[in-house]
């Protein structure tokens, strides 16, 4: 009898031993499932910024060099500041009209009086359409020139420093758009050598032109109506 209670006792022991486990088993926190990492063994993209230029330098004939550092120096000669992307602000573009006809055509110019002198800004609009490409309406007054009633007030001046450009280089990128290399020269308003020569050709007299900046140019090149390069920039960046 002793033993079969001690018997009984026993196999009591083992249940609850059993049914202890299994429910340790059961609120045991379910294991977390493995990140499924993957790696990717193709060829990573590069987002690093491209040069779509593709250059060829373009090897200029003297007539053609000179159109250009012509066409570079109404830009240089009015300190036109630098810009990218056609983003030339409207002041900017004014400024230079106004600049580039009190330079180049002062026969468009209306005296006003002793000091002061008026350019309608339908001139102005052209010579932003002839260089920029830009048919230009927003006229307006800048820090530099007031605006009123069709026409920019300019006051009267002389005795300027010369300041001229030269290509250095110039690169066909393709889709009749080139990259030119060019460098600002600033001379004595008194100085009469010649702005196409190389430097080394200018002496040295006091008044010689001095390398002052350095621009890369984007420009574009159609033909005219007679079949003639036409020129119109695009972008304008300080070296």
């Amino acid at each position: 009898m002793k033993k079969s209670i001690v018997s009984l006792a026993v196999l009591i022991c083992i249940a609850s031993l059993f049914l202890f486990s299994c429910k340790s088993e059961s609120e045991k926190p379910a294991g977390e499932k493995k990140e499924n990492v993957t790696t990717n063994n193709a060829p990573k993209e590069n987002t690093a910024p491209q040069n779509n230029e593709t250059l060829k330098e373009v090897k200029l004939t003297a007539e053609e060099q000179k159109k250009l550092n012509i066409f570079f120096s109404n830009f240089s000669e009015v300190g036109l500041k630098p810009f990218s992307g056609g983003s030339a602000a409207d002041e900017e573009l004014i400024n230079f009209g106004v600049l580039h006809n009190y330079k180049n055509n002062l026969s468009k110019f209306e005296k006003v009086d002793n000091l002061n002198s008026k350019i309608k800004e339908e001139h102005v609009s052209a010579s932003i359409k002839k260089y920029f490409g830009i048919n230009f309406s927003g006229h307006k007054s800048t820090g530099d020139f007031k605006y009123k009633n069709g026409y920019y007030y300019v006051p009267l001046a002389d005795g300027e420093a010369f300041t001229f450009s030269q290509v250095e280089k110039l690169n066909d990128i393709g889709g009749d758009k080139y990259s030119a290399r060019v460098n600002v020269y600033t001379a004595g308003s008194g100085w009469t050598g010649d702005v196409h020569a190389s430097p080394e050709k200018w002496g040295s007299g006091g008044e010689e032109p001095v390398l002052t900046g350095s621009f890369k140019a984007t420009i574009s090149k159609t033909n005219g109506s007679k079949g003639e390069s036409v020129y119109t920039l695009i972008d304008y960046r300080e070296q």
